[in-house]
């Protein structure tokens, strides 16, 4: 074995796992995977990113240009994703190029997209809270009445970690939210 930047290289034999986004997720992900002796790679957008500062082997580029991201994961035995907003364009990509995706894109869209994800959880008749599309304030008002209480407003797509979700208690709030996200 030879030591690069005071680590041990991981030993021959062991897959190399790339992960697209350089954030939180991919930082505490390099813990894991060199208590494993798994080699771990990162594609980060900067090197300030939170993995890039603490990942030995970090590729910086767009994370979201697919052929970086395709010329990424050819070096790479399993490509996985620091988050789940990763373009569909980025994802056809590398799986053009023949990487090996977990969790592939026919999964990542349910992550992607709520509604998607809601119909299917509703169709295999797994437990969902009460939901229903909604593109007026007037639909979701009209929803949170039949509830009883709050209701809970979440973008489609595009909204995680606590962004794009929204707790209301009446029509104003909803109003106000619709107002701001949907504008006319």
């Amino acid at each position: 074995m030879t030591i690069s930047n005071g680590l041990l290289d991981p030993p021959s034999g062991f897959p190399v796992v790339g992960m697209i986004g350089g954030g939180q997720l991919a930082r505490m992900t390099a813990q894991s995977a060199i208590s494993l002796g798994i080699g771990f790679r990162v594609l980060a957008a900067g090197s300030t990113d939170s993995a890039a500062r603490a990942v030995r082997e970090v590729a910086i580029g767009d994370p979201d240009d697919p052929l970086v991201a395709a010329e990424f994961a050819s070096e790479c035995d399993v490509v996985t994703f620091d988050h789940e907003q990763v373009p569909p364009a980025v994802l056809d990509a590398m799986s053009s190029a023949g990487a090996t995706l977990r969790p592939g894109p026919e999964s990542l869209v349910y992550a992607q997209d709520k509604i998607a994800m809601r119909e299917l959880l509703t169709t295999a008749g797994l437990p969902c809270p009460r939901w229903r599309v909604v593109a007026k304030s007037s639909e979701a008002a009209e929803f949170a009445a039949s509830l009883g209480g709050e209701l809970v407003l979440k973008l489609s797509r595009g909204g995680y970690d606590g962004r794009g979700v929204w707790v209301c208690g009446n029509e104003t709030e909803i109003a106000d939210v619709m107002k701001q996200e949907l504008p006319d």
